[in-house]
């Protein structure tokens, strides 16, 4: 070919904007730009607008007919709504698996080649994942209207679900915004947002097992080069959301006189005792441990407490201090000196596991109290439920003092 068509032919070409592969005779010629498809004509992404402007309308709609709560319900919430809530750790952990193999398909497509073959791919499972997240918030919110979740661990728990789920429907819209234009720059925005998003998921999704399996489930088997760093980052995260505990510091002085005869002595003792009754508790060791604190408290929490605690007090029931065991919940009397049969979590306990009303405790599927556990708290209550009773004066059964022993040496 003569070199002056050669040139005016290769000319005209750049006119055109003709993208140009550096493989062509002419050398002079600019790459193709990193922002144009290699495709002669995308497809179109039409339907996956539609589907995400969807999303997030039912989104934005739900959240306003549905507003989070941080505090107890008021009301009692409908047979619908409950129904659909419990099934908030079934629609949990679709999205969570979705959007953690989405990770590694992003991690590939984040060359042009591996966006070609595999950027759709991660596009479905992106609209996916984030419906299934935006139905699984819903659930969660549907599940707190049932009352007794508050605390440090659920404001958490649920706020993170709300931002992440925010995060990844503006992820959704990155992408497609950067695959209409062939922007690898805004793909690899979008990948970043998309990986912040599934973060906080990921940290508000380990707030949500403190609820259900108490603050130590993850951390207490960990190395400890890991647990250190593990637990303080918790409570750093924690000290955000959590009210500081009130201290009661009025306090009354009483005299007791405590006669005991030892050698025909007789000794006086006068206490100090704080009205707060977690204040009067002694310190541990020696003869100074308490029947409650030490024995029946380590069962309570064990077995009882994941839901009737601070961060969860379903029943509006807490067992984490002695005079709110004894104060019971809405339901009654908890524990009634004394009386086997008022004391409501007495009653419970001993229902068959498959009781038709489903009443006994701990619930079907939870850990349930063994028999030496069992016949403890019988006791306990029996002989007065005192919450400032001490170990060694107690005189428990002989059979039950293995129990305690272990229960004693933790």
């Amino acid at each position: 070919m003569d070199p002056k068509v050669h040139d005016e032919y290769f000319a005209g070409l750049a006119l055109l904007e003709v993208p140009y592969h550096r493989s062509s005779p002419n050398p002079e010629l600019p790459l193709m730009s990193s922002n144009s498809p290699e495709t002669d004509e995308p497809k179109s992404l039409t339907a996956a607008w539609i589907a995400s402007i969807l999303l997030i309308v039912v989104y934005v709609i739900g959240l306003l007919i549905f507003p989070p709560l941080y505090e107890a319900p008021k009301g009692d919430p409908s047979s619908t709504v409950l129904f659909i809530g419990r099934f908030h750790p079934i629609l949990l952990h679709m999205p969570v698996g979705i959007l953690g193999i989405l990770c590694l398909f992003e991690l590939i497509c984040s060359t042009r080649r591996g966006e070609q073959r595999y950027g759709e791919a991660s596009l479905l499972m992106l609209l996916f994942g984030g419906a299934g997240a935006v139905f699984a918030v819903f659930a969660g919110i549907m599940l707190s209207r049932e009352g007794g979740y508050v605390g440090g661990n659920f404001s958490l728990h649920q706020t993170m679900g709300l931002v992440g789920t925010a995060g990844v429907l503006i992820a959704l819209v990155i992408r497609l915004v950067g695959m209409g234009r062939g922007s690898m720059e805004l793909l690899n925005a979008y990948r970043a947002v998309y990986f912040i998003s599934f973060g906080i998921m990921g940290f508000g999704a380990h707030f949500g097992g403190n609820i259900s399996h108490g603050n130590t489930f993850l951390t207490q088997h960990a190395p400890a080069w890991i647990k250190g760093p593990m637990v303080g980052m918790e409570k750093w995260m924690l000290s955000f959301v959590q009210k500081p505990r009130v201290e009661n510091t009025e306090v009354k002085t009483e005299v007791t006189t405590v006669t005991t005869v030892v050698k025909t002595e007789v000794k006086t003792e006068v206490k100090t005792e704080p009205k707060d009754p977690v204040a009067t508790t002694p310190p541990a060791g020696g003869d100074e441990k308490l029947v409650f604190e030490h024995v029946i408290l380590p069962i309570l929490t064990a077995k009882c407490n994941k839901c009737h605690s601070e961060e969860k007090s379903k029943g509006e029931l807490r067992m984490d201090t002695y005079e709110l065991a004894m104060k019971g919940g809405e339901n009654g009397k908890n524990f009634v000196a004394g009386k086997l049969a008022e004391s409501l979590s007495i009653t419970r306990i001993m229902l068959p596991i498959d009781d038709a009303d489903g009443e006994h405790m701990p619930p079907d599927g939870k850990d349930q109290l063994t028999p030496e556990e069992i016949a403890l708290l019988k006791w306990w209550v029996e002989q007065g439920a005192s919450g400032t009773q001490k170990v060694n004066e107690a005189k428990f059964p002989a059979e039950l003092q293995a129990t305690v022993d272990g229960i004693l040496k933790g």
